[in-house]
């Protein structure tokens, strides 16, 4: 090899070289821009394909702890994170390593480990004290004395027999639309419940709760609803039926009496996603009138995950055309509604083409009146299924901040279920199919 071929090769190395670093670049900016955004969706189907040119082991690391997070994959999650404390605290920075430990034990306590999260919150704080203010780090207090209060309470489970579960299901009015109810037995009596992927947990009124023999762990409780925020208290139920389905344990969120909603529409017993998680899929059938809980989950469909979870808490990846939105789905919802993000982006036409109106909503917190604009139809896109929700409300006053609307576009009620002969709810691999 004489000196031009040589100096060609390593010409070639530092391109090569060069490309490489360029690209780790692009990668990390990309990924940490969807972290920095909040954009869970983009993000699972994004850093699968750019992980192993992922430079910084933060944003790798952030990345898997978000994807498992929002993807409902808490043990993982929470093994990776023990990982990352003990070996990458340098690499991570001490306020991502303080995210990621409040992140760990939420997750372990969402799993009915109370007390070892509340152990090793305390234990956390302690250990902080010879370098910074516990007054600092208020939510770790907050989630550290909520488990705390649960330490000797088991955790929620469900026994079953190993075959499908099927229940029978109502759609009744409810104020301006209508809600799905379930029978549930609890001490031999029946209830209806509503049947509510809105709600992270199980909620009753407080005269349910009485006539439960409830067992209240916590008497004041902070409940955030649709409208607003109110203290209530928290409470233990040892079982309840459904089906053949026995959930125990559940954690009750007990509302005090609210005159102005309660006349409106009285709700007095919801069962929400902790239940439905730990089933892991549900199988709706809004025109049959019946709800099956089936033993062998469905396989995830082509088009991947489209649903993520938080705080019980459900969003739907969908589109409209090719705009890509996020849609809260809360079958506690009477209606489909967009919300004022998506009335900012399409302005124009929808001043155009909707047609003025006010609607009144009640729920959690309060009544409220809203300014709408009407439209005949939006086309959207659920995995493979198109369909259209018509005579649709859009907000076009931006919410108070008393509600939160941040980057999502509306939310999918019951209408939207009923347009359906099947609906599937898959929590194992999180996702969302119409039939």
């Amino acid at each position: 090899m004489n000196n031009k071929q040589i100096f060609l090769v390593f010409m070639w190395m530092l391109l090569v070289q060069s490309f490489q670093i360029a690209n780790a670049q692009v990668a990390d900016q990309q990924i940490g821009d969807l972290i920095n955004q909040s954009d869970w969706f983009r993000l699972e189907e994004e850093y699968p394909k750019v992980a192993d040119r992922v430079q910084s082991v933060a944003i790798k690391a952030l990345s898997e702890v978000m994807i498992g997070t929002y993807f409902n994959k808490p043990e993982a999650t929470v093994a990776l994170i023990d990982s990352l404390t003990e070996y990458h605290q340098a690499d991570l920075g001490f306020a991502n390593v303080c995210n990621l430990i409040a992140l760990r034990l939420k997750l372990t306590g969402e799993m009915g480990r109370y007390a070892e999260s509340a152990d090793l919150l305390y234990d956390f704080l302690k250990q902080i004290e010879a370098f910074a203010k516990k007054e600092d780090f208020p939510a770790h207090q907050k989630l550290a004395d909520y488990y705390n209060v649960l330490r000797d309470v088991a955790a929620p489970s469900i026994s079953r027999p190993d075959k499908d579960t099927e229940i029978p299901m109502t759609i009744e009015e409810a104020g301006r639309g209508v809600l799905m109810f379930v029978p549930v037995q609890v001490h031999g009596k029946t209830y209806k419940f509503i049947f509510d992927t809105g709600a992270g947990s199980t909620f009753l009124s407080q005269r349910f709760a009485d006539e439960m023999g409830v067992r209240i762990v916590n008497d004041s409780l902070h409940i955030v609803g649709a409208f607003a925020s109110e203290t209530g208290k928290g409470g233990v139920l040892d079982s309840m039926t459904i089906g053949d389905i026995t959930f125990r344990n559940a954690l009750v969120s007990i509302a005090n009496p609210n005159p102005a909603v309660d006349t409106v529409y009285q709700v007095d017993a919801v069962l929400g996603t902790d239940f439905m998680r730990l089933v892991g899929q549900i199988d709706i059938y809004p025109q049959e009138k019946k709800i099956l809980f089936p033993v062998k989950k469905a396989s995830l469909p082509d088009t991947g995950k489209n649903m993520w979870l938080y705080d019980g808490a459900l969003r739907l990846k969908v589109f409209s055309g090719n705009e890509r939105l996020r849609f809260i789905f809360d079958t506690g919802n009477v209606r489909a509604d967009m919300f004022y993000p998506y009335y900012a982006k399409h302005k124009e036409w929808i001043d155009k083409d909707g047609v003025k109106d006010v609607i009144s909503g009640g729920g959690f917190g309060g009544v409220r009146k809203v300014e709408v604009l009407r439209l005949k139809s939006i086309p959207m896109r659920l995995g493979d299924k198109t369909f259209e929700i018509k005579d649709i409300q859009v907000e076009y006053s931006a919410p108070g901040t008393e509600l939160s609307q941040s980057g999502d576009d509306g939310s999918f009620g019951m209408d939207f279920i009923q347009l359906f002969d099947r609906v599937i709810l898959n929590f194992d691999d999180m996702y969302l199919e119409v039939q």
